[in-house]
């Protein structure tokens, strides 16, 4: 795994809903020690002292009240493209073909546009199954970075260290 998969991994994990099980911040910071750019170990830094100084119950609420109740910070990527029409269906369909290509099963309830489920994907996927999700989606995450950005979210470090590494992932890949 490369250091942009591990920011992929990482970066599912912390935008999951907040929950203690998770929350090990010795391992996460260990886990973001390892990453060889020091501007996204800031950034992720950054996201885990909110988590730290946050009580569980206010992490819970900024999280349902960013991703949950705001449809221009949502985490499902197609209604991003689509909105909430039927065109989300072929999108869906187009996404777990490529999860069963890689021989990924989805374990959860969740749909298979949710952006953490994507980058726990992106981290174990063949790079050109990645890219052909990225390509589509890559988009929706930047409009995600922007919605963020109008209110200073806590959540903008980790959307920010995701698009950096889309980025670097995509342009590593396409010169392999």
């Amino acid at each position: 795994m490369d250091d942009n998969q591990k920011v992929f991994k990482l970066c599912s994990i912390m935008l999951e809903y907040p929950h203690r099980d998770w929350m090990k911040f010795n391992i996460l910071k260990q886990e973001v020690a390892q990453l060889e750019n020091d501007k996204v170990q800031e950034m992720f830094l950054q996201f885990i002292n909110y988590l730290q100084s946050t009580d569980v119950g206010q992490l819970c609420t900024n999280y349902v009240s960013t991703f949950d109740f705001n449809e221009g910070t949502t985490l499902y990527l197609t209604y991003t493209i689509f909105g909430d029409n039927r065109e989300r269906g072929p999108a869906f369909v187009e996404l777990k073909k490529y999860f069963e290509e890689a021989g990924y099963f989805i374990e959860t309830e969740e749909l298979p546009d949710y952006l953490p489920l994507v980058l726990e994907f992106a981290a174990v996927a063949p790079a050109h199954i990645t890219q052909k999700i990225f390509k589509v989606h890559r988009k929706g995450i930047e409009k995600l970075q922007n919605e963020l950005e109008k209110f200073n979210s806590p959540y903008l470090p980790l959307i920010n260290v995701c698009i950096k590494a889309i980025n670097q992932y995509m342009k590593k890949t396409k010169a392999s």
